[in-house]
């Protein structure tokens, strides 16, 4: 569910928050390995809705059909204090990967790096500094997120547990940890040098951004250290990188991050409804 108050930041438009609400469908059915078939909207309009701005909602929802091929196959409209968008998506997979399943002493991944949607938040809501190509990769991030659907599936069979990441790094990391009964050790961060400078010139933690600014839409995962060479294969054959940022271990529910040869707690926070 999309509402306008919490989920569409300052130079978001109507059309790029329907394709946002369907985008957020998509990115757990991609977690998953499903194929998703079709969708269905329930749409919240405020009194005195402007037509163009419909007409920007129905241009958005088309485009994420067309954009990953699922159809768009009817809902319900009614009037609300605020836009909320409400998606249900129906999806077929042999089989749907959990959010339990990791063991001990297996890897853990993700398919892209992490800051830059924090950082773009930052951007459009508190002005912070950035150079303009950083400035147009982490806007673009937060107002036309691409969930990794492709691989997801392609990956499904190697995957061990997997959630996407839209509700932030550390909860996601949390959620798989405490659902296997496992822990976590991060060794690095997935956080590039741009994120990094944009943090120095800010001053910003770059753990924070990594960790807990959400809305990544990415793939963490645990996998079989003899599944990697494959996985790492098909994910560079969709051009995308599969980084290796830690492994699971004994100590069920510890989630940590290693750090200057000692280890820190990595607080279970990020995005948390009615909090």
């Amino acid at each position: 569910m999309l509402v306008d108050r919490t989920d569409v930041p300052p130079g978001m438009s109507y059309r790029q928050a329907a394709r946002k609400a369907v985008a957020m469908c998509v990115s757990d059915f991609s977690a998953k390995g499903v194929k998703p078939d079709s969708f269905l909207i329930s749409l919240g309009l405020r009194s005195g809705v402007r037509r163009e701005d419909v007409v920007e909602l129905a241009e958005g929802f088309r485009d994420a059909s067309r954009e990953w091929g699922v159809k768009f196959v009817g809902g319900d409209t009614n009037e609300s204090a605020d836009l909320i968008v409400d998606c249900s998506m129906v999806g077929f997979a042999g089989r749907v990967v959990a959010r339990s399943g990791a063991k001990p002493d297996q890897l853990v991944v993700t398919s892209g790096y992490f800051g830059y949607s924090s950082s773009g938040l930052k951007i459009l809501i508190k002005g912070a500094k950035a150079r303009r190509g950083f400035r147009a990769a982490a806007v673009a991030s937060v107002l036309n997120p691409h969930p990794r659907l492709k691989l997801g599936i392609a990956l499904a069979k190697y995957f061990s547990s997997a959630m996407d990441s839209s509700d932030g790094l550390a909860i996601t990391l949390h959620t798989l940890a405490e659902r296997s009964g496992v822990g976590i050790r991060v060794d690095k961060l997935p956080c590039d040098d741009e994120v990094r400078m944009f943090a120095k010139r800010n001053g910003f933690s770059e753990e924070e951004l990594a960790l807990y600014g959400g809305e990544e839409y990415e793939i963490v995962a645990t996998i079989e250290r003899r599944h990697l060479p494959k996985a790492r294969d098909v994910a560079a054959r969709l051009d995308v990188d599969l980084l290796v940022i830690g492994r699971t271990t004994k100590e069920s529910g510890v989630v940590s991050l290693k750090k200057d040869q000692r280890e820190e707690r990595i607080l279970r926070k990020g995005w948390v409804h009615l909090s």
